[in-house]
């Protein structure tokens, strides 16, 4: 059993949790082209990911979680990013229900989150409006790029606090207030807009709600700090720490598949094969070159940030400066290797039968998200020369 309502809770602790996940690892690999196609996860896949505990693993071990440590769950989501990227899109951005859930006070966190296994989808950025109104917010809005939200349990949309008269409301420094509302997902209406050329399987797609009433103690402001204890809580930007897990597993499936296919090819005119060549020696070198720099770089950031978390140390700048940065560059790594993939293989890998060709299409998509881009690598830029954060920034780096 899962359920937080009293009734025995099935205990997965994170090695179980590893092994349970590597055994769906085939499975989801076979059904990769199923879940492109359908645009979304199926549902008994989902269900058996649940089964595995994926989505628990942040869960707290008060609620009969794991707790599982960042470091772990960046090896489980690789994992399934290298099986299929919008598996390990989806499951990465799932599983944060114990993550955010530990910004509520844990009575009413359990009300939202029913069970262990429920899966989490939102957005983060404040395209709705909460009115404010006695007791909680009347929301309205809709919402873009819900990774996960077909087969979601809760919901998570960001908001700018408005007045009766619609009129933003401000914070002492003149800023407008955001929060994020939390509730069940079947409060939103899911328009179906992910048709895109990557990460189809992701199900990102638009949600919506007209007047939907939140009560106060079901939003949460990222600008405070988690009220749960724990290393998994003690910075706000534990939302992103597994994000490069996909970036990695996605690059290290395209030198696979690549090295598979040149192996047994021979090259055009000439007939030598092209294992023999030394163009193509160097070009996988290269990627792999690239990718386990890229590895190493977001373990170590990694590991040295969870050292840091369990002691109860504030992260340096340097720990905050290389979270940013070896993300950053596990995305842009992912997105050269796989074109290099395609270019090494050649014409093999134009058709959507050959997995590079979806691997390409994933790394460009993933590669438009808000971690990869010049905001981000301003703020580690700040933090270097010792400037200020400010906004999102400043609650997530």
């Amino acid at each position: 059993m899962t359920t937080l309502d009293g009734e025995a809770v099935a205990q997965l602790d994170a090695d179980e949790i590893r092994r349970r996940t590597r055994q769906l690892t085939s499975e989801v690999n076979q059904r990769s082209d199923e879940v492109a196609a359908a645009r979304r996860l199926p549902a008994d896949l989902v269900a058996a990911l649940k089964s595995a505990g994926a989505f628990r693993m942040s869960m707290p071990e008060s609620w009969g979680g794991p707790a599982m440590p960042f470091p772990d769950q960046l090896g489980l989501v690789e994992d399934l990013a290298y099986a299929d990227p919008s598996v390990g899109w989806c499951v990465m951005i799932g599983s944060d229900s114990g993550l955010i859930s530990a910004w509520f006070d844990d009575a009413v966190a359990r009300e939202m989150w029913i069970e262990l296994d429920d899966v989490t989808a939102g957005w983060l950025t404040p395209a709705g409006t909460a009115t404010s109104v006695a007791d909680g917010y009347r929301v309205a809005g809709r919402w873009k790029f819900g990774s996960g939200c077909t087969h979601a349990d809760v919901m998570m949309a960001g908001c700018i606090v408005v007045d009766a008269s619609g009129k933003p409301l401000a914070d002492d420094d003149g800023r407008p207030v955001v929060r994020t509302i939390v509730a069940r997902a079947s409060c939103f209406e899911i328009v179906d807009t992910w048709h895109t050329t990557g990460l189809a399987g992701s199900g990102s797609n638009d949600f919506t709600c007209g007047d939907l009433f939140v009560p106060a103690e079901q939003t949460f402001s990222l600008f405070d700090m988690p009220r749960r204890e724990g290393p998994l809580h003690a910075i706000r930007g534990g939302l992103l720490v597994n994000m490069p897990a996909v970036p990695l597993g996605l690059a290290r499936r395209a030198i696979d598949e690549a090295v598979a296919i040149v192996s047994d090819k021979f090259s055009m005119p000439d007939g030598a094969p092209m294992r023999q060549i030394a163009r193509v020696r160097e070009a996988v070198a290269d990627a792999q070159r690239a990718h386990r720099a890229a590895h190493a770089y977001v373990d170590a950031a990694v590991e040295r940030a969870w050292t840091a978390l369990v002691a109860g140390r504030p992260l340096d700048t340097d720990e905050r400066i290389d979270l940013v940065l070896s993300r950053i560059d596990a995305f842009r790594m992912a997105l050269d290797v796989a074109q290099a993939m395609v270019r090494l293989v050649g014409t093999q890998a134009i058709y959507s039968s050959c997995i590079l060709d979806r691997l390409l299409r994933d790394a460009i998509t993933m590669n438009q998200h808000i971690v990869t881009g010049a905001p981000l690598v301003d703020s580690a830029g700040r933090l270097a020369l010792g400037v200020e954060l400010e906004g999102f920034a400043a609650a997530l780096v």
